[in-house]
């Protein structure tokens, strides 16, 4: 992500894209703070929605996470970028006929395509999976510069006041945003809290998470989706 500061006019938009999110009445939305839960009925669901390719998909997804929860978090990072970057991409449209849906790691593994906030939220949910801590993670949205268009990473702090670590589908090293010129933040989130972007590794935290309406969509659909039974 730019190390340089949003200029007002980037703010002003900021503020607009996030007030266009908001619902005026809001819900208690689910934190996830275990991550993702496996079950042979979501297995099950798997191949009937999407077959059995897509369920096995999901087993891999299930053993990454079993197998990497005593690894260094770098490697957790590593591994977890690897896996899902390897999805080939799709817009929304193609995929959902929706001009922005947020879709979960298991409709992600279901289509195995994604656009960008399905690559970065699914990574998020498995790195909370492998007992990496909410609170070192940020899904963050951002101004490509270089396809000039809106874009979606994974922030990861190792500490509250460090430069964080960007995990994204458009490059496939992790690299700190300092190194990622072409990215500009706008805000961030992750399951407890919202940030309006003040620099490429501080933001201003301006309310919860469940203010925007796409999460909490979001969230009503993986508990769905893990709670499914035969």
């Amino acid at each position: 992500m730019s190390s340089l500061s949003l200029v007002p006019s980037q703010l002003y938009e900021a503020s607009r894209l996030l007030a266009s999110l908001v619902l005026s009445g809001l819900l208690a939305g689910w934190v996830f703070a275990q991550g993702l839960v496996f079950s042979d009925a979501l297995l099950d669901w798997m191949e009937r929605e999407y077959g059995t390719a897509a369920r096995a998909r999901v087993v891999e997804l299930q053993r990454l996470i079993e197998s990497g929860t005593d690894l260094e978090e770098r490697t957790k990072l590593e591994r977890v970028n690897a896996f899902f970057n390897r999805v080939s991409y799709d817009s929304d449209y193609a995929l959902w006929d929706q001009k922005d849906y947020w879709a979960t790691p298991f409709e992600v593994l279901g289509v195995y395509s994604a656009d960008c906030e399905d690559y970065a939220i699914s990574k998020y949910f498995t790195l909370l999976s492998m007992g990496v801590a909410e609170d070192r993670l940020r899904i963050t949205y951002v101004k490509a510069l270089e396809l000039d268009q809106a874009h979606m990473v994974l922030a990861y702090y190792a500490a509250p006041d460090v430069e964080p670590l960007i995990l994204d589908n458009l490059r496939g090293a992790i690299v700190p945003a300092g190194e990622r010129a072409d990215l500009v933040p706008v805000y961030s989130f992750n399951g407890a809290d919202l940030w309006l972007a003040v620099n490429s590794m501080q933001g201003k935290r301006v309310g919860d998470a469940d203010r925007l309406s796409l999460w909490q969509s979001y969230q009503a659909r993986l508990m769905q989706q893990m709670a499914v039974e035969r």
